[in-house]
């Protein structure tokens, strides 16, 4: 089988996927009136947000002193 056809037929597919993508979300619109699931929390002390490093450092932890290379 020569490569072209090979090609020719990956891009029909890519172009036939595309198409039925694009179908498919212009046909599923959502809707503005829709409910919010789950429903947003209103804001206050229970739904404050506090943001703390992600990395933290102890006191039994040994300095980086030397990297190694293999």
């Amino acid at each position: 089988m020569p490569g072209w056809v090979l090609k020719l037929a990956a891009c029909l597919l890519t172009g036939v996927a595309t198409a039925g993508s694009a179908g498919y979300v212009t046909s599923h619109l959502k809707s503005p009136s829709a409910p919010l699931n789950p429903r947003v929390v209103a804001s206050g002390p229970v739904g404050r947000l506090t943001l703390t490093p992600s990395i933290r450092s102890s006191a039994d932890q040994q300095p980086l002193t030397f990297t190694s290379v293999s």
